[in-house]
């Protein structure tokens, strides 16, 4: 699926069928191309102008009204705010909000996004609607995966799954749509995990259009907090650099320090929104990853700097490989994989941080 033409053929097929399902389930890590496909399908399905090409006009009045965010019948739920969940409340709204019939749409949409922090509850009242669905009404599933998701919501919807863009082609937006200095787009994209979303946030693109007027370019929501991610990637890694550092001369003081800068990282970290925890913990990872890369390419001439996400790091990244030991990485790496999945479950964000950074120190050795 390309930018310019954001509907896959599954989804076009649909449309020439003339049978939308009553629910779609979009999986995949590229949040911009599952948001893409969605508009695109929902205006093409409710466009004034039929076209052959199952492409919206992008100017009839239902058009304009769903890029404006103006519709009424457009109906978008996604996570709260605080707790990153969606809840059984919100769910329990999206009832009434469907009881009667669309205001002017032929076919009313209701986009779930984030649908796999969906809890139990939400789980079972959504699963009791697609049981059910109300008339002229379809609903969208955005997930990353499946794992999250109770099999009978999954088995009410068709799924349809969206590859993650190569690292290549999330550079060729940043530098071709948005005007980003290539070497800072190549960062970006290596650590974006094929998703263009988080590849402008690491980029610092907050426009509200891309420098190309692609229309079907997703931007990022105004809700996100405008951070300036490059400042803040280097501020993150030279502070695990200071953490990770083994001292010239060891002494219980030294030591001290870095336990301390290790309980303050992660008491700043678990006081952040979800998603820059998540992408934080990210970079720390790829941080990790290059230096075991650095760790096991046993001559200088062997490493490929091809490989390495944070290349203009690459000198710490040696040094440190120099004075630490060779299983360092490995248990570095191993530890924060452990993090990423205690998150996923309701223990305290700051304990497990904590005990991330003391181990980064413990395990210097």
């Amino acid at each position: 699926m390309s930018a310019d033409d954001p509907l896959k053929e599954e989804l076009r097929a649909t449309i020439l069928n003339g049978k939308i399902p009553n629910a779609l389930l979009f999986t995949g890590s590229c949040e911009e191309d599952k948001l893409s496909a969605v508009i695109t399908f929902v205006k093409t399905i409710n466009c004034l102008n039929s076209s052959p090409s199952c492409l919206p006009c992008n100017s009839c009045r239902s058009c304009m009204k769903i890029d404006a965010k103006a519709h009424p019948d457009i109906i978008t739920i996604s996570p709260d705010a605080e707790k990153a969940i969606i809840k059984i409340g919100q769910i329990r709204e999206l009832c009434g909000a469907t009881a009667s019939k669309p205001h002017e749409a032929m076919m009313r949409m209701v986009m779930i996004q984030d649908a796999h922090t969906m809890n139990q509850e939400a789980s079972n009242a959504l699963l009791k609607i697609l049981e059910a669905p109300p008339d002229r009404t379809f609903f969208i599933l955005l997930a990353r995966g499946l794992n999250d998701l109770l099999p009978t919501i999954i088995s009410r919807c068709r799924h349809i799954r969206f590859r993650p863009l190569r690292v290549s082609e999330i550079e060729q937006r940043l530098t071709q749509d948005w005007g980003v200095n290539p070497s800072i787009a190549k960062i970006a994209a290596k650590s974006s995990n094929g998703d263009v979303k988080k590849a402008m946030m690491l980029a610092n693109v907050y426009e509200k259009e891309p420098k190309n007027g692609n229309q079907n370019q997703i931007k990022i929501e105004k809700k996100i907090e405008k951070i300036d991610w490059i400042k803040r990637r280097k501020s993150l890694l030279n502070q695990l650099i200071m953490v990770i550092k083994p001292d010239e001369h060891s002494n219980s003081s030294g030591a001290a320090s870095k336990f301390l800068l290790a309980l303050i990282i992660a008491e700043q970290l678990s006081k952040e929104a979800k998603i820059i925890q998540e992408l934080s913990i990210t970079l720390i990872k790829l941080w990790l990853r290059d230096m075991a890369i650095v760790k096991f390419s046993k001559r200088e001439e062997e490493l490929n700097l091809s490989q390495i996400v944070n290349v203009d790091f690459i000198g710490q990244i040696s040094d440190l490989c120099m004075r630490l030991s060779d299983d360092y990485p490995i248990l570095a790496l191993e530890s924060i994989h452990l993090v990423e999945t205690k998150l996923q479950t309701n223990a305290s964000v700051r304990l497990i941080l904590e005990q991330f950074f003391l181990n980064l120190v413990i395990k210097r050795g």
